[in-house]
């Protein structure tokens, strides 16, 4: 969970980025990724600052917190299932010839002032949810998000955090590509479902306004 001070911090990066200790990694449309060395490990953990200047909160936020929308557009999900106490349970697809990966965790979305959101994601142990053979589960998981609407309000600017331990031997290469082609991709694919969303709405609407513009009675001359 983001405290105030937290999510004041973050957007204040958004403006002026606090990079020192970090390398850009991959640079997309309006986005910049970058990374840096966990203390004590191998891995990595990566930031992404950017913004979607044609999508509002609102979309991102379905896009990204409704799962069963994610399954249509998020290539790497296998599947999901709900928990008790905002908790679920997600599978991903890994690259063959290595394991599915699962995460157990908690989802939970809060907002604060001037329509900022804030997604946190992190792993906990359930005991309703035992590790299945053939997959490994990732114990090591935290994905932070802070949405911000752009000044005219058909945009938003995003602070992303993302770390997470996929276990095994993987070799070093494969996580760099994974990661290089992957965020992008994953990037791309949400500001995709965010406008199909807002298409959706759009015509629904006019459908709307339409019909009742058929149903209004007419006047007539005595």
């Amino acid at each position: 969970m983001f405290t105030e001070t937290q999510v004041s911090q973050a957007l204040e990066e958004l403006k002026t980025p606090d990079v020192s200790n970090w390398e850009v990694f991959a640079e997309v449309a309006n986005f910049r990724v970058f990374r840096r060395s966990v203390t004590g490990s191998a891995l990595k953990e990566y930031k992404v600052l950017g913004s979607y200047p044609d999508l509002p909160v609102r979309y991102l936020l379905r896009a990204y917190t409704d799962l069963d929308l994610r399954k249509t557009w998020d290539k790497n999900m296998s599947s999901w299932q709900p928990l008790d106490n905002d908790r679920l349970h997600f599978v991903a697809k890994f690259p063959w010839p290595l394991s599915p990966r699962d995460y157990v965790y908690e989802l939970r979305v809060q907002k604060f002032e001037n329509g900022v959101v804030c997604i946190n994601g992190k792993s906990v142990v359930d005991d309703k949810m035992p590790e299945k053979s053939g997959v490994v589960r990732v114990d090591e998981f935290r994905q932070d998000v802070i949405i911000q609407p752009t000044e005219d309000g058909k945009g938003c600017n995003i602070w992303f955090g993302y770390f997470d331990n996929p276990k095994g031997n993987i070799p070093t290469s494969i996580i760099n590509w994974a990661a290089k082609s992957g965020v992008p991709a994953f990037l791309s694919s949400l500001r995709d479902c965010g406008r199909k969303l807002m298409a959706k709405d759009a015509e629904d609407n006019e459908k709307s306004q339409t019909l009742s513009a058929s149903e209004t009675p007419i006047a007539v001359k005595s």
